[in-house]
């Protein structure tokens, strides 16, 4: 891997490269160190810096402050890509600003770019057929950066993956690693470590601006995994940024989220992570990924996911520009950066994520984006897309004795790969408990979403379904909900007023007791189509 890189510190100036076919990425990376990670602790080297070559042309940015498909920059460097030429120098400002010089690359995907993204030690460029490359050791010396064009399973071997969407400033690389983001925290603020694998993935806006479809070099490249967006997935966005596991979303009128998910930390990757939906007060927090699924007394991951968290309005002028960087190890430290105008100059609007005012530096660059109308009140439902279609029922199943959602996670089984439907297939059937649940506009890439219970005697009890998506390591299918069953794991949570006072209400409390075992919120496994719900 390292010989690629050398290689390339003895290239000349980038001439263009003969174009590939559309079916497939260029040949000439099939594998580099992104493939076997987590790397090295970043340390920002210049080892075979001054070997690359001074770009001499003028139209090179003067600083770098936001992460765009063509300016990036983490701890330690600055890239940007100029034309289709991809440029790299020290990261610094004013007059301590060092030449821009040429990013070594595979001479196969010279003036082939046509976009970049940047995040810990990872970099991601996209070809002129919207092909995915990945840049590994971009924290380290530069004679350790090499290349490479697969992507997706298994284990990060698969041919290669095209960008999701068409949207140009709708997608971004997200990484946490072990050595620089470190940790992660649960919907109730407790704090997991990152495992060894790290946790990459390239959301990116699909179809409407509502879809947030991601890439994950370590599953199927079918386009079917997906972040829930905003307001039940409804909210139309028109930029993305990521950074450290944290998307970042804006719309036409600049209305702003954000939230912290990965498919690992979300609840689907049971092979790895131990995730819980009961509250795990009480339990010590385990002191490192491995402890954490081997060790039962230590606290799990507490689902569901974390939901989208709404910005407070820039009070400016803005454009649709929009980033975030990390700004050092542990959850939460996330910067937030969005290019704007006051007072006649231009520059970026700044926040740290959880930070309740926004602050402007004044740069005077060239706009990157273009003008958003930005009015003082949230317009975030002004834009919504239509609801999901799917309308669907199923019986829940007794409680008596069979293998269900909650029997999966207490023996310790990675039941996010066990489709319900699976287990009818051995002989492990389940009698129906008299209890059914429906969902009206089940979207599959929500977390949660407002769903009834309808007892033995019709009364209906009002519930909230959550889910997060199965893990499927081998089968490819499509994105949403069709006649090919989709799993998913879950669970079935009684709203807490309606809980506490499930006394004054004869068929909730006999629901709790009888089918939520006395709990507020029951741990499922379910399998979906476009017409039927099969629950364990």
């Amino acid at each position: 891997m390292c010989g690629i890189a050398a290689v390339g510190l003895l290239w000349p100036v980038p001439v263009a490269a003969a174009a590939t076919p559309p079916s497939q990425p260029a040949a000439c990376v099939p594998f580099g160190t992104a493939q076997l990670p987590p790397g090295a602790p970043s340390g920002g080297g210049r080892l075979g810096l001054t070997n690359l070559p001074v770009f001499a042309g003028q139209s090179a940015p003067a600083s770098v402050e936001l992460r765009t498909p063509t300016t990036q920059f983490n701890r330690f460097s600055d890239f940007a890509l100029v034309g289709r030429d991809l440029l790299t120098r020290p990261r610094s400002t004013g007059a301590d600003a060092e030449p821009w010089r040429y990013v070594p690359m595979p001479e196969c995907l010279r003036g082939r770019l046509i976009g970049i993204s940047l995040d810990d030690d990872e970099l991601v460029a996209i070809d002129d057929n919207g092909w995915i490359y990945t840049m590994d050791n971009a924290s380290q010396d530069p004679i350790l950066w090499n290349w490479t064009s697969a992507w997706g399973s298994p284990l990060w071997f698969a041919p290669g993956q095209q960008l999701p969407g068409e949207n140009g400033n709708g997608w971004a690389l997200s990484v946490s690693s072990p050595w620089d983001n470190q940790t992660f925290t649960d919907i109730a603020g407790r704090i997991h470590y990152v495992g060894l694998g790290k946790m990459t993935m390239l959301p990116a806006l699909t179809g409407d601006g509502s879809r947030i479809t991601f890439a994950d070099p370590w599953l199927p490249n079918d386009d079917s995994y997906e972040i829930g967006g905003p307001l039940g997935g409804r909210f139309k966005s028109i930029s993305l940024s990521a950074a450290g596991s944290t998307t970042f979303v804006m719309n036409r009128y600049g209305d702003m989220y954000t939230r912290s998910f990965d498919f690992d930390s979300s609840g689907s990757d049971s092979v790895f992570f131990r995730y819980s939906w009961d509250s795990q007060a009480g339990k010590p927090t385990a002191p490192n990924i491995v402890a954490e699924l081997l060790d039962r007394s230590t606290a799990a991951i507490q689902l569901p996911a974390p939901d989208w968290i709404h910005q407070p309005k820039i009070p400016g002028e803005i454009t649709s520009a929009i980033s975030v960087n990390s700004i050092g190890p542990g959850p939460g430290q996330r910067e937030l950066r969005v290019e704007g105008r006051r007072d006649g100059a231009t520059g970026f609007w700044h926040k740290n994520l959880t930070a309740p005012d926004w602050e402007f530096t004044r740069t005077d660059a060239a706009r990157l984006g273009t003008p958003v109308d930005n009015p003082s009140a949230d317009r975030s439902n002004d834009t919504l897309a239509p609801p999901a279609p799917w309308h669907l029922s199923g019986d829940l199943p007794a409680r008596d004795g069979s293998i269900d959602g909650q029997v999966l996670i207490d023996i310790g089984f990675p039941y996010s790969v066990v489709d319900p439907r699976l287990l009818d297939a051995v002989g492990s059937h389940a009698a129906p408990s008299g209890y059914r649940i429906s969902v009206s506009h089940f979207d599959p890439a929500a977390t949660s979403r407002a769903a009834t219970v309808t007892a033995p005697d019709g009364t209906e009890i009002p519930v909230v379904l959550h889910t997060a998506d199965g893990l499927r390591l081998f089968d490819t299918r499509a994105p949403g909900l069709d006649g090919e069953p989709r799993h998913l794991v879950g669970a079935v949570e009684v709203p807490r007023d309606a809980f506490d006072s499930r006394g004054d209400d004869p068929a909730l409390e006999s629901f709790v007791r009888d089918w939520m075992r006395g709990k507020q919120i029951a741990a499922i496994t379910l399998s979906a189509t476009d017409h039927d719900l099969v629950v364990r």
